[in-house]
């Protein structure tokens, strides 16, 4: 059995082994390189492509921090070809794909992502859909998707998990890193955050559902998490070994989703209310100042007192009274149409088949939740830390952490919480709390603490 806590970043590279959890993990990346000044080592990194076709995708800002110094270090030995976008706030969407699938050239062996977030995933998705082999340098920790295999992209206006490919190499050079803007480096530790919460939903649906976990995995992304979390005040300083433990913990984050097939290890409700949080602003025009980690880190928050509200239930008291077997279709569905507007039709369409409507589905359901409560409180108790730790850390690194601070007024929070499960299929704290009747309840006890 492989000791996966005593392997560096960049040992990660590679693995391909049968874990106790009963599933073969393997890592299909080539190539890790995390440290100062290693954006030099590019050109030995894709030496396979010498004298091939490589072509760049990156924007006006990542050209400029690390775009001009891939393209001198190829220049010699690759043929070098690019399309830099100018949007300021360049969306994962249709027009954007189309925009490269035009620009990239027919015999081009090679992608190069020069970003992080929007570049990388638009990147491994084109990589996955033409079968070209991409390589991302990253130029800023504020996303766990450098090491990923799926990509979060907007279709039809709504944010939809794809499918994608693993890149052939990472290289996060962390004197560029370092100096990314702060609420990049703020949404990195946000990121990483979330990971309590999306470890505590994916024991949910394990208890609940029986949904395939790996404790090895778990423990893999705990021991990062807790470097991060220890670590927070530096970021305000920009200190390079935090801005380097950042990194490495987002990539190991991704490595994670690879191992274990799913984006389980990585995303939950967090994760849900920041895509929530994403398409509402787009769909009102706003193309919002905050990042995707900006939100999850808000996000890791409200769901840890989702949790904590959950703990202090009284589950028996709820199965007696009775009004959990009611959920009404049209409250549901004027819900969804206050929260996402021009994206609702596609969201219920999605989702409406799957809502349990059906008064004995919904007795079943909570049946099967009272023979696991005991287990469920534990997580609330062992897995979730205190709300007010994660907004602690959240602070010492200058982070938004109030929804309020995002824009959101009081009554669209409230709604935005019970709505942001329904951007998935997937069980979690949230979906247990509509189960038992609680979801509107839990959305205005935790709406009165960030809303005091």
């Amino acid at each position: 059995m492989i000791d996966l806590m005593a392997l560096s970043v960049e040992e990660m590279t590679g693995l391909n082994y049968m874990c106790t959890c009963g599933k073969n993990h393997s890592v299909g990346i080539e190539t890790i390189k995390v440290g100062r000044g290693v954006i030099s080592q590019l050109p030995n990194v894709i030496k396979n492509y010498k004298g091939k076709k490589v072509f760049i995708i990156e924007d006006t800002h990542t050209y400029e921090v690390a775009g001009k110094q891939v393209e001198e270090l190829l220049k010699n030995k690759f043929i070098a070809t690019k399309y830099v976008f100018t949007e300021e706030h360049l969306h994962p969407n249709e027009m954007t794909l189309g925009r490269l699938l035009l620009e990239i050239p027919g015999d081009t062996s090679l992608i190069i992502a020069v970003g992080s977030g929007t570049i990388n995933d638009i990147s491994r998705f084109l990589s996955c859909k033409l079968g070209i082999p991409y390589v991302i340098v990253g130029t800023a920790p504020s996303m766990d998707g450098f090491a990923s295999v799926v990509s979060p992209l907007i279709c039809d206006g709504v944010k939809v998990t794809y499918d994608g490919v693993y890149p052939l190499a990472i290289v996060c050079d962390i004197d560029i890193m370092k100096q990314a803007p702060m609420k990049m480096l703020q949404a990195g530790l946000g990121d990483i955050l979330g990971k309590y919460t999306a470890l505590a939903d994916w024991h949910v649906a394990n208890i609940l559902n029986d949904e395939y976990f790996c404790p090895e995995v778990e423990k893999l992304v705990l021991s990062t998490l807790k470097k991060c979390e220890e670590a927070a005040a530096g970021v305000t300083s920009r200190d390079a070994k935090t801005v380097e433990n950042i990194t490495e913990a987002l990539i190991l984050s991704g490595i994670a989703i690879g191992m274990v097939g799913a984006s389980r290890p990585a995303s939950g409700g967090e994760h849900y209310i920041s895509h929530c949080y994403e398409m509402m602003f787009m769909n009102s025009g706003d193309n919002s100042k905050w990042l995707h980690g900006n939100t999850v880190g808000v996000g890791v928050g409200i769901v840890a007192y989702a949790y904590k509200y959950a703990k202090d239930l009284d589950i028996n008291k709820i199965l007696k009274k009775g009004d959990y077997v009611h959920l009404d279709k049209n409250i549901w569905l004027q819900n969804i149409k206050d929260v996402f507007t021009i994206s609702a039709t596609n969201i219920i369409e999605f989702k409406q088949n799957s809502i349990n409507f059906d008064e004995k589905e919904r007795k079943d359901s909570m049946y099967k939740i009272i023979a696991k409560w005991d287990d469920i409180k534990k997580i609330c108790d062992v897995f979730v830390p205190q709300p007010e730790e994660i907004i602690k850390t959240l602070k010492k690194a200058g982070a938004v952490w109030n929804p309020k601070d995002l824009g959101l007024s009081k009554e669209l929070f409230r709604k935005s919480f019970i709505a942001a499960k329904d951007m998935r299929n997937r069980y979690g704290i949230m979906q247990l709390l509509e189960d038992i009747g609680k979801l509107d309840e839990a959305a205005s006890y935790i709406a009165n603490i960030y809303y005091k």
